[in-house]
């Protein structure tokens, strides 16, 4: 299994460490980096060449959030296919409205328990790294 590298904003150090250690007991083959606000993540986004395979979001972070991230990410060509799921304490429905329209692939509350939260990280791997069809960075027009 190839090694995935999945982008993570997440600016609370428990949930990043909850986060690094339920990627690890659900599979070893996932690259972590994490950001503690949305402008850094843009900044290595915009610095590097291949892109993730998965961007993670938390909503409430400092300098820029989640949805200021959601919605630059979507005003770009480059990354308007790159899988955002959002990933956040947050289950208000104004949010989950938010985070759909401005473009969100996925909106999903953190769990209370940790044993939860690996359930999550394993149904995540699993949907975003083995079944779905991600389209490539730049796709290429159709010929007809």
């Amino acid at each position: 299994m190839s090694q995935h590298t999945i982008y993570i904003a997440e600016d609370d150090e428990d949930d990043q460490f909850l986060l690094r250690t339920a990627f690890a007991s659900a599979s070893k083959a996932c690259e972590l980096v994490f950001f503690t606000n949305g402008e850094q993540l843009l900044n290595q986004l915009q610095e590097t060449g291949p892109r993730p395979a998965l961007v993670l979001l938390d909503l409430n972070m400092p300098v820029m959030d989640g949805f200021q991230t959601l919605q630059y990410l979507r005003q770009q060509d480059a990354y308007r296919t790159l899988p955002v799921v959002v990933l956040t304490t947050s289950s208000q429905r104004d949010d989950v409205m938010r985070a759909y329209s401005l473009g969100a692939n996925s909106f999903i509350t953190k769990p209370n328990q940790y044993v939860d939260l690996v359930k999550t990280v394993q149904h995540l791997q699993q949907f975003w790294l083995n079944l779905a069809q991600i389209p490539p960075a730049n796709p290429q027009p159709a010929v007809s």
